[in-house]
C-alpha cells in the first residue's frame, strides 16, 4: 500500500474532487473551478475540513486532531498561495523572517543565509528585494518571497496553488525552478501542485 502524504476527498452537488498523493512523490491535480480550489487548498493549510469533505494529512484524519497535532502537522507543509500572502505592511525580509522569529527557530543568521542563497539563484538582488514592502513588488517577486518563507520551516510537503496564474511565460520559466530549489533542500519531500487548467 502507497504511503500518502495527503488523502482527500470532497463530494459536492455539482462534482466530487479526490487527492491522493503519495509521499516524496510530484502530483498534479486538475480540480474543476476555483471554489473546488480553494476548498482542497484551505484545508491543506489549515488541516481542517468543512461538511462533505475529507482529509487525511501524513495518514492522520483531520477530524481527530487535537490542537496541539493540528499545529505540529501544519508545520509540515509549506505553500505558495493566495491564501497565504505576505504582510502587506512588512516588508520581504520582516515577511520572510516573522515565521522564524516568532517561533525562535532556526536562527535568524539561518533564514538570512538561505534568502540570500535563494534569491541568488534566482537572480535577485537580496538588498534591494528584502527591503520593499509587498506593494513595491511585483507577482513573481511576492511567489518568490513566500517560497522563501516556506523553505525556511523545510517542510515536508510543499503545495504550490496555481503558480503560474497571473505571470509572463517568461516569469513562469522562474516558478519552474521551485521545484528543483525545495528539492535541493528536501530531497524526500512531497510536491503537490493545485489547479483548475487542464493544460499547467
Amino acid at each position: 500500500m502507497t504511503d500518502l502524504a495527503v488523502r482527500y476527498r470532497r463530494k459536492t452537488t455539482r462534482h466530487e474532487v479526490q487527492a491522493a498523493v503519495p509521499r516524496g512523490a510530484v502530483t498534479r491535480v486538475h480540480v474543476p473551478d476555483e471554489d473546488a480550489k480553494a476548498h482542497l487548498v484551505t484545508a491543506l493549510l489549515k488541516a481542517r475540513t468543512e461538511p462533505g469533505e475529507e482529509l487525511e494529512l501524513f495518514g492522520e484524519s483531520a477530524a481527530e486532531l487535537e490542537r496541539p497535532r493540528r499545529k505540529q502537522l501544519l508545520a509540515r507543509v509549506g505553500a505558495v498561495s493566495p491564501i497565504v500572502g505576505l504582510i502587506t505592511n512588512l516588508n520581504a525580509w520582516e515577511n520572510i523572517a516573522l515565521p522564524a522569529a516568532y517561533h525562535g527557530s532556526p536562527p535568524l543568521e539561518q533564514v538570512a543565509t538561505l534568502t540570500h542563497q535563494v534569491l541568488a539563484a534566482f537572480g535577485a538582488e537580496p538588498r534591494d528585494f528584502l527591503a520593499r514592502i509587498p506593494d513595491e513588488l511585483g507577482m513573481l517577486e511576492r511567489k518568490m518571497a513566500t517560497f522563501v518563507r516556506s523553505l525556511v520551516a523545510t517542510p515536508e510537503l510543499m503545495v504550490f496553488d496555481a503558480l503560474e496564474d497571473g505571470l509572463s511565460s517568461a516569469e513562469c520559466r522562474y516558478v519552474a525552478r521551485f521545484e528543483t530549489e525545495y528539492r535541493a533542500r528536501a530531497p524526500q519531500g512531497t510536491v503537490l501542485y493545485v489547479d483548475t487548467r487542464e493544460d499547467s
